[in-house]
């Protein structure tokens, strides 16, 4: 990664810990950062660019739940309108452009007057694991103490519950 080198050396590794029961989340990256589409996520991941194409800066749009009963959408919180009102600033950037067919996008929103995007929120069950990737602004809206991120982050980082 751009930022700290010692970390794509490290991703092998984090691949084979998905694989066994972990959970990987990678929050907001930009295409320059290092993220290498075929190395850094443990199945192909491609963030889109320009940025100016994959983002809704419209705090306020609607979001559509592509799979509400998938369980970064219902686990320990059930995620609904509610928890996508109050949103600050907007509601991501960096969407991801193509994926592997292990992720299932879970969300789609769009900027009024423009196309849907479905790369905001992405989970793939991998092994034991999971990889939720997610190009939503939570760093902000956590700042701004908005609780349907708050709720959100939470089922993020929840283990995969054994089938």
């Amino acid at each position: 990664m751009k930022m700290r080198p010692g970390l794509a050396r490290a991703m092998p590794a984090l691949h084979c810990w998905i694989q066994d029961g972990g959970t990987l989340v990678t929050l907001y990256h930009r295409p320059w950062d290092n993220w290498d589409p075929e190395t850094v996520p443990p199945k192909r991941l491609e963030i889109g660019q320009p940025s100016l194409r994959w983002r809704v800066t419209d705090a306020k749009s609607d979001v559509t739940h592509l799979e509400p009963d998938h369980p970064v959408l219902l686990h320990p919180n059930r995620i609904g309108p509610d928890d996508w009102a109050g949103w600050h600033k907007e509601r991501g950037l960096y969407f991801a452009k193509s994926w592997d067919q292990a992720y299932r996008p879970l969300i789609e929103m769009a900027d009024p007057g423009e196309r849907p995007h479905q790369g905001a929120l992405l989970a793939a069950d991998i092994g034991r694991g999971r990889h939720v990737h997610t190009s939503l602004v939570l760093h902000h809206q956590v700042e701004k103490l908005v609780p349907g991120a708050f709720r959100l982050l939470a089922n993020i980082i929840q283990r995969r519950r054994p089938e």
